[in-house]
């Protein structure tokens, strides 16, 4: 159903045609005071008589503060090629790399400028460019990865030697309390050995004496450590 308001053509209610300059401005000003959303009580609120879908359209494409003004410049160009590319007709999506710069303006620059006029091998030439982009960049993050995995394994090397250090002195005292008379053998370089003459009882009976032996292995550990620590004092 058509009328006539003093804005111009009415349909359903609602006014249809090109936007007033004083349209604008009731718009502006509400959107200053309460935000954008809502978009359907603004009829209700101003007296705007304009859907509340042609309040959207009219505040994002034309009236927000931080749109870019002009054309669209040769780098948003390559931006929307490669975009374009790898998410087909999503403008929305698109939108969003190219700040100030709406969806219907980028979906009509390339209707435009890309969809018959151009040729077709510039769209080949941004996916390709975008593909070994994104190729570069993976490699380099795999490069990366294999050398933190290489330090991860270089460190763990190096604790393991330095507990392995640490813990060989601590397992010679042990055997030796463990195995006393195979320790002594061995602190005396082998050499000691049970002569013909002496009796199995002696032998049984110097094995009780474990606290000289014990002293004794305590000392030649002793021995060893300053050794160590001698030899790499000179390395």
């Amino acid at each position: 159903m058509e009328g006539h308001s003093g804005w111009g053509t009415l349909v359903d209610g609602w006014r249809k045609g090109p936007w007033t300059a004083q349209e604008d401005e009731i718009l502006i000003e509400h959107v200053n005071q309460h935000g954008e959303g809502r978009w359907n009580s603004i009829s209700k609120l101003t007296g705007l008589r304009r859907s509340g879908k042609s309040c959207r359209l009219r505040w994002v494409n034309y009236l927000r503060p931080d749109l870019k003004r002009g054309k669209i410049t040769p780098h948003e160009e390559n931006i929307i090629l490669e975009l374009h590319a790898l998410w087909g007709n999503r403008w929305s999506t698109i939108a969003r790399s190219l700040p100030g710069r709406t969806d219907n303006e980028i979906k009509n620059y390339w209707r435009t400028h890309f969809k018959k006029s151009k040729p077709s091998k510039n769209i080949e030439r941004a996916r390709a460019r975008f593909l070994r982009q994104q190729q570069e960049q993976h490699k380099l993050k795999e490069e990366q990865r294999q050398e933190e995995q290489q330090q991860a394994d270089m460190r763990g090397m190096m604790m393991t030697q330095v507990e392995e250090a640490a813990l060989a002195p601590q397992e010679m005292q042990e055997m030796a309390y463990m195995y006393p008379l195979t320790s002594m053998l061995q602190w005396g370089g082998g050499s000691c050995s049970v002569s013909d003459g002496s009796s199995e009882e002696e032998v049984w009976g110097s094995l009780w004496n474990l606290d000289d032996i014990h002293d004794d292995l305590d000392g030649a550990c002793r021995g060893g450590l300053t050794l160590q620590d001698q030899v790499l004092t000179f390395y």
